[in-house]
């Protein structure tokens, strides 16, 4: 139900601008839109108007405060928490916390860097955050649906690319070796077995038959050739009814 009222708000009420194409792919992860002219993204106030890496102010709109200190707001890690999921070797691997930025910076090939101008702390649970520790989000988003959504700008040509690429690169696969307990450490008696990885989400999803990708459009290829270069050959007493044959209704010849 979520998917869909999220969808809806996305192609029907234009949440990003007017949609006039979409594919999508759903990823299971063990645990870019086509819009028209006018609703593209180009400057970094377009950005800004979707896309928000800052706390809100809790005196303006005290509930999409409370959401995103709920939801969006990342660790923290580093010093200040060195037992943090994200943390790899004693370092952290989320480039977290972010620069303070007074103005949105483009990139062409990359994300965006958000604003995240510098603004007095505020405290969530036993940490002082502030906006470095923001996840990018849609403020409309997290106030319909009460949930994390991390929202980034990704305007390439290049996002088409992936979410193809994503689409056939095959399922998750996990090594397990397996070996006789008590026995010597040969490796005949080792055995690998190369797996299929499926976690409950994605099992439940495919239970229900759900769709793994979607498109608004879909292309065609034509046999398209050159004149004269591809000859059609009948005989002469057939006429029309062969030509019938030749192209029935609903061809695309």
């Amino acid at each position: 139900m979520k998917l869909k009222e999220l969808l809806e708000g996305i192609f029907k009420h234009g949440i990003f601008g007017t949609v006039l194409a979409y594919i999508y792919v759903i990823e299971f992860q063990k645990r870019g839109l086509i819009l028209d002219s006018e609703s593209k993204i180009r400057t970094k106030d377009d950005i800004d108007k979707f896309v928000s890496a800052e706390l809100p102010d809790p005196c303006t709109d005290l509930r999409l405060f409370q959401i995103v200190t709920k939801c969006m707001v990342h660790g923290p890690c580093g010093t200040i928490n060195i037992s943090s999921p994200c943390m790899k070797d004693g370092q952290y691997c989320k480039s977290f916390p972010k620069q303070f930025k007074n103005d949105t910076e483009q990139n062409v090939n990359g994300y965006p860097i958000y604003r995240r101008r510098a603004t007095d702390p505020v405290q969530v649970g036993k940490y002082s955050i502030d906006n470095r520790w923001v996840v990018p989000y849609n403020p409309w988003l997290l106030k319909k649906f009460n949930a994390h959504i991390n929202v980034e700008v990704c305007v390439s040509v290049k996002s088409d690319k992936y979410l193809y690429k994503f689409v056939y690169k095959g399922h998750y696969a996990a090594s397990v070796k397996i070996e006789k307990e008590g026995s010597l450490d040969y490796d005949e008696i080792l055995s690998f077995v190369e797996s299929r990885y499926v976690s409950a989400p994605e099992a439940k999803w495919r239970l229900n038959e759900f769709s793994l990708s979607e498109k608004s459009h879909s292309v065609v290829h034509l046999a398209v050739h050159l004149p004269q270069q591809q000859p059609i050959v009948y005989q002469v007493c057939q006429g029309a009814q062969a030509m019938d044959l030749m192209h029935p209704l609903g061809s695309r010849v």
